[in-house]
């Protein structure tokens, strides 16, 4: 899974988070996905997603689950978008993966008392170690009456994941496409998993996300180029700013990665310098 926890650096305040998310607001973003490490280990989260939701933001965050049973009423009533809960595979899998033992029961404890209050969607993380769990977690995403989305390990330098071979990810590609047209409750588009089964081509459109990192700097382009590291603060720079300057046309054709974050947008969006602008940078805020 992504590496994020390895970085080292302090939380930021409540105020500073607050500041990141009306610069957020206010540079076009219209949705926002809180993730860590793992964000219900914040105390002042309710109070963050208070203010997401009020500006509004359509918030979202992702999370180990671990925790979901007890703060889930804490949450719920700001949560306009989804509630992602990352499982690795089944019981067995998702607990080696994991480091801990009982984390998976703890996981679908969570989800289970979640799932009527908030919608709520698997997140796997499809590499090597898990490939043989993966149609068990769509058919358990299934009986436990909630979505699914997968995206394909990326091999950064601070992780353990091992991407899958590409056969094998066509394979697993092929499988879920039948599953989707099944009826299972797979929220990749057809289109991302035909890129992963390498049977569509696509370029890569970096510019459709905004990352902040811990230390409220922006990754610019993206995780896959910077390896997490982070440059220009939003503090002392607009985040509208920073990120027109940067020169996006050298990233045209980029297809370094299988991450449904940055594939997904940019199966939708024409690589338009003009059109671009105006559609993630909109006037009037």
């Amino acid at each position: 899974m992504c590496p994020f926890w390895r970085r080292s650096s302090k939380d930021l305040s409540t105020q500073k988070e607050k500041e990141i998310l009306r610069q957020l607001y206010n540079s076009g973003v219209c949705a926002i996905g809180f993730e860590g490490g793992e964000p219900l280990l914040r105390k002042d989260l309710p109070e963050i997603l208070a203010y997401s939701s009020s500006l509004p933001l359509h918030t979202s965050i992702i999370t180990n689950g671990t925790l979901l049973k007890s703060r889930i009423d804490e949450i719920a009533p700001y949560i306009s978008g989804i509630v992602f809960v990352s499982l690795d595979g089944m019981q067995k899998t998702h607990d080696l993966v994991r480091g801990v033992d009982g984390c998976f029961k703890r996981a679908v404890e969570g989800i289970t008392a979640a799932k009527d209050k908030v919608s709520i969607t698997i997140n796997m993380t499809v590499m090597a170690e898990n490939f043989h769990d993966i149609e068990d977690v769509v058919k358990l995403a299934k009986d436990l009456d909630v979505k699914i989305v997968l995206s394909v390990a990326h091999e950064y330098r601070s992780t353990d994941a091992t991407a899958p071979e590409t056969d094998e990810l066509k394979k697993v590609a092929q499988q879920l496409i039948l599953l989707k047209r099944k009826g299972y409750p797979i929220m990749n588009t057809t289109s991302y998993l035909k890129v992963i089964a390498k049977e569509r081509n696509w370029n890569c459109k970096p510019w459709s996300v905004v990352n902040v990192g811990t230390d409220g700097r922006l990754v610019l382009p993206c995780y896959v180029h910077n390896q997490y590291e982070t440059g220009v603060s939003v503090f002392e720079n607009s985040i509208k700013a920073a990120s027109s300057a940067f020169d996006w046309e050298a990233m045209r054709g980029c297809v370094k990665c299988n991450l449904h974050c940055y594939v997904e947008p940019s199966l939708v969006l024409s690589w338009d310098l003009h059109s671009w602008a105006d559609w993630i940078f909109p006037t009037g805020k």
